[in-house]
């Protein structure tokens, strides 16, 4: 009875049941990120004392709620496909000797930034040599996953650094040192 259709049948059944019980297996035990989010929410609601902590913890630290992080030098947004570096720090020699850095991605010294308070724009300064007293302005557009250079009339610009130290959203509308931008749509464009 050996090689029979029967038994090739039987083997094919029993080859798809063991298959169907592995994927069970694999696909029940593997939780996606956000299911995992809304799972423990549920649980915090049922555990008031979680609750109460979490409340009080986002009262007195409200940063830890932020998707901008400056941390290790390294300028992180968080977005839905996971944390994005915008710039991190070098040092000069690396700067100038790598040419795909040499305009946007890497700073020295103290990197200014700020957010829109929605989290749609972040603006950030890279100061290029520690002896500058000016920095290249960026801003990084969060819909678009887009970092654009700041400009006025098209040019580009540089800031002084203490002018990028006061940059700031309202709405996301972007000033800077007395100057907003024209639209709220492209805050790295200057205008009156």
């Amino acid at each position: 009875m050996e090689d029979t259709r029967h038994e090739r049948a039987a083997l094919v059944v029993v080859s798809y049941f063991i298959g169907g019980i592995t994927a069970f297996i694999g696909f029940s035990t593997f939780t996606p990120p956000s299911l995992t989010a809304e799972l423990s929410a549920v649980n915090q609601v049922q555990n008031t004392a979680s609750v109460i902590s979490g409340q009080e913890q986002l009262k007195t630290d409200p940063a830890q709620t932020s998707i901008v992080e400056y941390r290790d030098g390294v300028l992180l947004v968080a977005t839905l496909e996971g944390n994005k570096t915008l710039s991190f720090q070098a040092d000069e020699a690396s700067i100038e000797s790598d040419p795909d850095f040499a305009t946007q991605g890497t700073h020295v010294g103290k990197l200014n930034y700020t957010s829109s308070k929605s989290a749609e724009y972040v603006f950030f300064c890279e100061v290029k040599q520690l002896a500058s007293d000016v920095c290249s302005p960026f801003v990084y557009d969060s819909l678009r996953d887009t970092i654009y250079p700041l400009k006025r009339n098209g040019e580009r610009v540089n800031l002084l650094i203490d002018a990028a130290a006061d940059a700031s959203f309202s709405g996301n509308i972007l000033t800077i040192a007395g100057e907003s931008s024209a639209d709220a749509s492209k805050p790295w464009l200057l205008g009156r």
